[in-house]
């Protein structure tokens, strides 16, 4: 009984003293931001500046690698910096050349429209789409377009347009399937009407993010 009682007198003084140096810490604190405020009170608009400054830090993250090590554990701490890399997005175009036209209501080569793309030549290429002026004559039904890739005897998947309008228009498709390599390619018409379908240029649009 003797021991706990001398355990519980142990536990109060340690508490007591704990007690008090949280009183003297806090009440130092206080003093001190007081003392702040009043001797260096901040100007009008940098407390602006002071935000954009501490939103522009790039803090340090910090992993703590528990080791052991003889008797107990030993908290090793490892610095690693996050760097922010911003990437910039910029737009090329490959230039498409000839013009053509048909009657056909199955694809058919446009010659003189063939070009090469190669993605060795586009480095963080995230995107491309082919962009035509095309019009469909007297303008009944649809008039269609399609890149065809040469190289290896396949539509470019994504690359197909269309348009019912009797005056040159401009039409974009989806995102292209570019595949890896040096490709030739060429344009591709068909009309599902009595109508021609006429290409008049075109330009793939190529996006790259580095």
């Amino acid at each position: 009984m003797e021991r706990y009682v001398k355990y519980f007198l142990i536990s109060f003084l340690v508490l007591n003293v704990l007690a008090a140096d949280v009183f003297l810490y806090l009440l130092w604190n206080k003093k001190s931001v007081n003392s702040l405020a009043q001797n260096d009170a901040c100007p009008t608009g940098c407390n602006e500046l002071v935000d954009k400054k501490i939103s522009g830090i790039v803090f340090p993250t910090v992993a703590v690698v528990s080791t052991a090590s003889g008797k107990g554990v030993t908290p090793t701490v490892k610095m690693t910096v996050q760097n922010q890399v911003k990437k910039t997005r910029t737009t090329q175009y490959i230039p498409i050349p000839g013009t053509g036209s048909t009657l056909q209501n199955v694809w058919t080569d446009l010659p003189g429209t063939e070009f090469y793309i190669s993605t060795d030549d586009y480095s963080g290429l995230i995107g491309a789409y082919f962009e035509a002026n095309m019009k469909l004559l007297n303008g009944n039904g649809l008039g269609y377009l399609r890149l065809f890739d040469v190289t290896t005897g396949i539509e470019v998947w994504g690359s197909e347009v269309s348009t019912s309008s009797q005056s040159f228009t401009s039409v974009s498709s989806a995102k292209m399937t570019i595949r890896s390599g040096n490709h030739l390619c060429r344009v591709q018409a068909k009309s599902l009407t009595a109508d021609t379908t006429v290409f008049n240029s075109g330009k793939v649009k190529v996006i790259l993010e580095n």
